[in-house]
């Protein structure tokens, strides 16, 4: 059986074999649970009525993990309906979840590495100005270059994550200033023993000057004082090299699918 999600204990589960995605999934939930029309997480529950496959499933890309087997026939189908509506630009999956896309699907394929820190990190004394950001509208028109690619602005439903987020203590959105907002970083989602950071970002004219790799750290010991241990993706090799020098370890990979469309002898 698939449902919405209603009891956020199914996403330990998730969250032991994916700690990225499994907190990244506890913060949707957590913020919309209340809101079932914008809530987005679905899960399969196995017929001794443990959570087997994880869904987030927005208007336009998918994230599906199925860590203790392969996807449901009712999972499967869900997903074959929602890219045949031809809106699905990508799916993030793991191993077995792939296997069962691969037989449905053509699509082009990255590989994705998430990283962890076991410890905190050395933050050297400055003068940079960060803050707690409450100011949403600042935050968003630092982070919004990583949406440039995308027909429609996600703008309102960024803000509407972060902002339920940061109320419901899912969430810490940080923003450091400089003339004004200039880079953010993202504690985005918090599991039992993990968090996600994401959104690490610098407007291109002042990279090179620390504050991202500054952030970054921020989180980290934020969440390890917490007794979490940090996650995160890096977007590209040169980002990884940063998370690397901070104590970032490389531990599992995903797929990252796109410019998906079914099989042709499917139809």
């Amino acid at each position: 059986m698939i449902k919405l999600i209603d009891d956020l204990s199914l996403l330990e589960r998730l969250s032991e074999k994916e700690p990225y995605f499994g907190s990244l999934f506890t913060a949707a939930a957590v913020s919309f649970m209340d809101d079932p029309e914008l809530l987005s997480i679905w899960v399969e529950i196995d017929e001794h009525g443990k959570a087997h496959s994880f869904l987030n499933a927005s208007t336009d890309s998918l994230m599906l993990f199925s860590p203790y087997g392969i996807p449901g026939f009712e999972t499967v189908l869900f997903v074959t309906n929602l890219v045949s509506g031809g809106t699905i630009k990508h799916i993030e999956c793991d191993e077995n979840s792939f296997g069962v896309l691969k037989n449905l699907f053509d699509f082009d394929i990255e590989n994705a590495v998430q990283m962890f820190a076991e410890k905190r990190i050395d933050i050297p004394k400055n003068s940079f100005d960060v803050q707690f950001s409450e100011n949403f509208e600042d935050a968003w028109n630092v982070t919004k270059i990583l949406f440039e690619d995308e027909e429609k602005s996600p703008k309102d439903f960024w803000k509407l994550k972060m902002i339920r987020g940061v109320l419901k203590k899912q969430s810490t959105l940080l923003t450091l200033r400089s003339e004004g907002a200039v880079s953010t970083a993202c504690i985005r989602g918090r599991a039992k023993n993990a968090g996600a950071i994401t959104s690490v970002v610098t407007l291109p004219e002042h990279r090179g000057k620390g504050y991202a790799s500054y952030l970054t750290a921020l989180c980290t010991n934020m969440l390890i004082n917490e007794q979490r241990t940090p996650w995160l993706v890096p977007a590209n090799p040169g980002v990884r090299k940063m998370y690397e020098k901070l104590g970032y370890k490389a531990a599992k990979t995903y797929y990252y699918l796109y410019n998906i469309k079914e099989k042709e002898d499917k139809k």
